[in-house]
């Protein structure tokens, strides 16, 4: 696991990084999932080349060309504010993976775009890596997201625009059992897992 930024923790604006010059390109499809430290995405880019990238506290932007030579741009701002010195980047396997660390680690993130509905034919949940809320946290240390968030930030009562998992109170069966489902199927290969899907080392090393 090696990182583009020689080991240098992932902190800048996005034209420092270089993205500010970037042309505009096709909305990749990534997938995301959660611990109670980090929120995992993975870009489904496959093996990218002239790849670019920037973290911020509040975002992600990552640009970069296909194999078959379509040109691909992110720009996802977060719900909650990131910690940039302690995010993690691997570009090696066959799609670019980012660790991002949580400022606040004690929030269950109900999505992973502050625009719930922006990205919604583009974002999936990685199953392979899904946690639910019961499982990361007792229900006397998590803080609710609508606690923290703006008032047009809070979550409704049904299921997230984007397809993704709501909060647990607004989860219906047919989810529950999805879910369920695909933690079953968690040892079985699928074309979204990278060989090397291992954990992200330390930048700061």
């Amino acid at each position: 696991f090696a990182s583009p930024t020689e080991g240098r923790p992932l902190i800048g604006s996005v034209r420092a990084a270089g993205m500010g010059d970037a042309k505009r390109g096709i909305t990749p499809t990534f997938l995301w999932a959660q611990t109670r430290e980090s929120v995992h995405i993975t870009v489904q880019i496959v093996n990218p080349e002239n790849l670019k990238h920037s973290i911020t506290d509040t975002g992600l932007e990552i640009s970069g060309d296909s194999a078959d030579k379509k040109h691909y741009m992110l720009k996802l701002e977060f719900p909650h504010r990131i910690n940039t010195t302690k995010s993690l980047i691997n570009l090696k396997g066959r799609y670019p993976r980012f660790e991002i660390a949580k400022a606040n680690t004690k929030i269950f993130w109900n999505r992973v775009a502050k625009d719930k509905r922006k990205f919604k034919n583009f974002c999936k949940v990685d199953f392979n890596k899904w946690q639910d809320e019961d499982e990361l946290y007792d229900s006397d240390e998590v803080e609710k997201e609508d606690e923290t968030s703006k008032p047009e930030e809070k979550e409704s009562d049904g299921p997230d625009a984007m397809g993704l998992p709501p909060a647990v109170g607004g989860m219906d069966q047919d989810r529950v059992d999805m879910m369920k489902k695909a933690k079953l199927d968690k040892g079985r290969p699928t074309d979204d897992e990278d060989s090397d899907d291992g954990p992200l080392p330390d930048l700061d090393g």
